[in-house]
């Protein structure tokens, strides 16, 4: 498997303040306070310089996903992979990789169009997370799990076919669940590809085989506690953001978690008890529920 995580996310805001506001006072992220000279702004989560590097756009969504792979080997192996298969990279520049906090990085769309950038070498400074609503911890990976990542991404893959084989194939990503959700009648019929990679966390990135505004369906950040989720709402509610899906428990991945809608319309679960897997002795499943309970959703506009 070449894929070890899904390190970061780099996020297009038309209003980087709203954007910082929302990531620390209703995610309670850190402001990373990262000096940088295209002015991005940074949110931390864990050791990571950060997680989320939000740059001023014209337009709102998702710039690009860094997946991290374990060292350069791997890299230069995918690399090379990559390019047979006729795939075009574009070697990150020194100081792009330094804003970036890696070691080296290429680009790379996936058959849909949604950037990746694969990276090796994640330069951690280890300060403590200091959460300005008194979060004690993010869910990234302990000295047992290594690193699990900041959460997982779904992105649209109307191409689905050829996404997946992308991912997998190429990627070395392995699926988990495929999920069939039950819909309203007269919809389209939906599938959703969930898949890991090296590391516990039951899925690190989700293909949807619908288009998508703004590149992303939603990111998932995960705490330590059902209280941090529920103090979380009550702030969302408070703040004034839309409240896309309420409190509710997924069937794949047991993540009890709500969806809020950030600043620009990205949503974000945010979530507890998401699974952690053995992929020595799991079977991938097939789904056709989404939730034990709740998740009642409710689309801006």
């Amino acid at each position: 498997m070449s894929i070890a995580a899904i390190g970061y996310l780099r996020i297009a805001a038309t209003d980087t303040n709203a954007w910082m506001t929302f990531g620390t006072d209703i995610l309670g992220l850190m402001d990373a306070k990262r000096e940088d000279a295209a002015g991005a702004r940074f949110l931390r989560m864990d050791n990571h310089p950060f997680r989320f590097m939000v740059e001023s756009a014209e337009q709102d969504g998702l710039l690009a996903a860094g997946l991290e792979l374990r060292g350069r080997s791997e890299w230069l192996d995918l690399c090379d992979r990559l390019r047979a298969a006729g795939h075009a990279l574009e070697d990150g520049p020194a100081a792009e990789a330094a804003r970036r906090c890696v070691t080296a990085y290429v680009t790379v769309q996936d058959p849909c169009g949604n950037t990746l950038e694969l990276y090796y070498g994640r330069r951690l400074d280890y300060a403590p997370l200091i959460s300005p609503v008194g979060i004690k911890q993010f869910i990234t990976g302990d000295e047992y799990t290594g690193d699990m990542g900041f959460g997982h991404a779904v992105l649209p893959t109307p191409d689905l076919d050829a996404a997946a084989s992308f991912y997998t194939e190429l990627l070395g990503l392995s699926v988990s669940d495929t999920l069939y959700p039950p819909m309203p009648e007269g919809a389209p019929e939906t599938t959703i590809l969930f898949m890991h990679a090296d590391n516990p966390r039951q899925h690190s990135l989700a293909l949807y085989n619908h288009p998508y505004g703004g590149g992303i369906v939603h990111m998932m950040v995960e705490v330590s506690s059902l209280d941090e989720v529920g103090r979380a709402l009550e702030r969302a509610k408070a703040g004034g953001y839309p409240i896309l899906a309420s409190l509710g428990r997924h069937v794949n991945d047991n993540m009890c978690s709500f969806y809020v809608v950030a600043p620009g319309g990205i949503a974000v679960e945010y979530g507890y008890d998401g699974l952690l897997v053995d992929w020595d002795t799991y079977t991938p499943t097939v789904s056709t529920e989404g939730d034990h309970w709740g998740h009642e959703y409710s689309f801006p506009g």
